[in-house]
């Protein structure tokens, strides 16, 4: 059932962001065009012979820097809206009449959400590249990686693929405990009977200043004990970076866990739909 659940959230969130990631890809193929017939030295000091291709890109880059953000905003926000808007208002009474567990209803949002943000990040990526068609060979590409990968090798004494998937990793921990944060202020707020926008806000509010209090308080005693490391450069330095990324991964672990609980025990035993 929790597949039917997410193919279902795909498609019904699809018919938005699926025209809006074509119009992002067609205006960032458009502008590359553009740049490549009528204006290659927009980007360069020497000035371009050709003002309307210019004028042309100004207005492109504009729109898509607007767009940039606007698919960011809209993926949050639908994030927000599907969630409370499925669950907790009358549209609940019918998905909580579905032979399905509350778990899993948990998960299927959290799952959708984390499919588009990922979209979002690769489509974001993906115009960069088209951008940059042109700029570089493949061959100097791979040759910058290599001596990238020597170089950081060289600096830190940690393999780059492994720092990158740290870093990586450190990055999905923290895009899923902050969409679970969101949700248990969502059902924190349903439990009260009037102004549940306003109490699940408050809810947020107050738990983003505890995790700061806590994060605050972690990161000062792991200064204290690495405080030489801390001003050095190179493979000192690396091995706190390292620890501080996983430090944070393993507290966002407990804290998405933590927040994940929370949501489902509300729902399940404290759901109030009035």
């Amino acid at each position: 059932m929790l597949g039917k659940l997410i193919k279902h959230e795909t498609r019904a969130t699809s018919r938005i962001f699926l025209p809006l990631y074509g119009a992002l890809l067609i205006l960032t193929i458009f502008t590359k065009l553009v740049m490549a017939i009528g204006a290659p030295d927009f980007f360069s000091e020497a000035a371009s012979n050709n003002k309307v291709a210019e004028i042309i890109l100004g207005i492109s880059f504009t729109l898509y820097f607007i767009l940039i953000v606007g698919i960011c905003v809209m993926t949050l926000v639908m994030i927000i809206q599907r969630f409370y808007k499925n669950l907790f208002t009358d549209e609940g009474y019918l998905m909580f009449s579905l032979p399905v567990k509350t778990w899993e209803l948990v998960l299927s949002k959290l799952l959708v959400g984390l499919i588009w943000s990922a979209v979002c990040t690769v489509m974001i990526v993906l115009t960069f590249f088209i951008f940059s068609l042109g700029t570089f060979s493949m061959m100097e590409l791979s040759q910058t990686i290599r001596s990238a990968y020597s170089m950081f090798y060289l600096q830190t004494g940690m393999e780059l693929n492994l720092f990158m998937a740290e870093l990586g990793l450190f990055i999905l921990v923290e895009t899923v405990a902050s969409i679970l944060m969101i949700y248990v202020s969502i059902a924190i707020g349903q439990l009260f009977n009037q102004h549940r926008i306003v109490a699940a806000f408050g809810a947020y509010i107050v738990i983003t200043i505890a995790m700061q209090v806590i994060m605050s308080i972690a990161m000062a005693v792991f200064a204290i004990g690495n405080l030489e490391n801390m001003v050095l450069n190179g493979r000192e330095a690396m091995t706190t970076i390292h620890w501080l990324i996983n430090g944070s991964t393993a507290l966002n672990v407990v804290l998405g866990i933590g927040f994940y609980y929370g949501t489902h025990m509300i729902m399940k035993k404290r759901l109030n739909l009035e």
